[in-house]
């Protein structure tokens, strides 16, 4: 297990992977029993969300810095760490001992010796350095020049919120598909032997003791599928009726889409749109699953406007930078290097085209899963003041402040990490042109 992780973990850090695709990878072959498969998950998740102060440790008792390191030590010593100091429910002597034989078995015996001692001095002083508790950043293991637009994005208090909160474990969360059962807040409609979960408002519930969810005879059956609560605030923002057209821009792995259609009783007409080819056959895949009539996934690249066919509303959750999803993404944090300047082409070129598939009188709703005011607000106040006939319009229902963190900001939500839900941006547009 620890060698897995340990792949997993040099794939992240050393290769470029995401973490939740290496994951996915990695434990989707070979026999994995639940217990053995959340072990690997928890490891790799909290090495990276550490990593930061992980390092700090390693530096404090190695003669050697963490960056001057052989990857395959700098990464055993991680999560080795990990586990001596942050998930703590493993016995030290256990750590040590399966990093030294992890460290003979792939040819390292040579620097064996090195990593026990470092990782023995560790252990025998477990109060130093402690974590910090005054610092979010140095805490939450952020880097200085996130850290920094952060706190201009949120400003010091919220900041340290969304460190905090993005530092928390995830649950699973799924969504009714009300087209096929009635979910009511107060009722558990498929909870059974194979479900447990706690009820959520607005149709979610989180899950516990998730496994592969994948072998539920609920999903099987198409009563749910998984999406995060947060993201249900952008089909909220779209107002849709069961008569309306609506086009989901980018709207792969598809979750606002189904949404939609369960908003909309399966009567409306949405159509599903993606740049990548496999990634709408996946849609197709869920929509079959999901028994849904009302979509038609199609492969379309959304910054090249085709033909006049114009709807009563258009969703574009736009590519960005995914910082709201720290729960699940840790180590994008590493990865952050300021503004993107050909995201934000990107997105400036999704919505002029988004603009022109709008009805007069229809509604455009802009989406991301990011916090960064250059991606967010300024990205929507730029384009209206390029295109003085869309206007903000405030959203018809806001979130509870007891249960999910945001804040508005000209009318637009921004919503922070939360207990069940990722960060995520919402601003809705209608177009008043005539």
């Amino acid at each position: 297990m620890r060698g897995t992780a340990l792949a997993i973990l040099m794939e992240v850090t050393e290769d470029g992977a995401y973490a939740n695709i290496a994951l996915r990878k990695a434990l989707g072959s070979g026999n994995w029993d639940a217990r053995d498969r959340a072990f690997v998950t928890e490891l790799v998740n909290e090495t990276l969300r550490n990593l930061g102060w992980i390092d700090t440790v390693i530096n404090r008792f190695s003669k050697l810095p963490v960056g001057e390191m052989k990857p395959f030590i700098r990464n055993l010593l991680r999560i080795s760490v990990c586990q001596i100091r942050v998930l703590t429910k493993i016995p030290p002597h256990a750590a040590v001992h399966e990093a030294v034989e992890l460290a003979k078995a792939q040819g390292y015996a040579a620097l064996s010796g090195f990593v026990n001692g470092v990782l023995r001095t560790i252990v025998r002083t477990p109060n130093e350095p402690n974590l910090p508790e005054g610092n979010w950043a140095a805490r939450y293991s952020y880097p200085e020049e996130l850290a920094a637009d952060l706190i201009y994005w949120l400003g010091e208090e919220k900041a340290g919120e969304f460190a905090r909160n993005s530092h928390e474990i995830p649950a699973v969360t799924i969504y009714a598909n009300t087209t096929k059962i009635c979910f009511d807040d107060n009722v558990k409609p498929f909870l059974n032997e194979e479900i447990s979960g706690r009820v959520l408002a607005d149709g979610f519930l989180a899950l516990r003791h998730t496994g592969d969810i994948t072998a539920l005879q609920a999903f099987k059956d198409g009563l749910f599928f998984v999406m995060d609560p947060g993201a249900m605030w952008a089909v909220h923002a779209l107002g849709l009726k069961p008569t309306d057209t609506l086009l989901d821009m980018c709207a792969a792995p598809g979750g606002k889409s189904f949404a939609s259609a369960c908003v909309m009783g399966d009567a409306g007409e949405i159509t599903a749109m993606d740049i990548h080819p496999h990634r709408v056959r996946l849609m197709e895949k869920t929509i079959r699953r999901l028994g849904l009539k009302s979509i038609k996934p199609i492969v379309g690249d959304g910054t090249k406007p085709s033909g006049d066919m114009k709807y009563d509303a258009v969703l574009l959750d736009a590519p960005c930078s995914g910082l709201g999803t720290l729960r699940k993404r840790p180590e994008i944090k590493y990865r952050y290097d300021g503004p993107d300047p050909a995201l934000l082409e990107t997105q400036r070129a999704l919505l002029e085209s988004a603009a022109t598939y709008v009805k007069p009188g229809g509604t455009l709703v802009y989406s991301t899963c990011t916090v960064t005011r250059e991606e967010n607000i300024d990205r929507v106040r730029q384009f209206c003041k390029e295109h003085p006939s869309f206007e903000i319009e405030p959203l018809p229902a806001l979130p509870d402040e007891k249960t999910i963190p945001y804040f508005t900001e000209d009318g637009c939500l921004q919503l922070l990490p939360g207990e069940y839900n990722d960060g995520f941006f919402v601003a809705r547009l209608r177009n008043h042109e005539k």
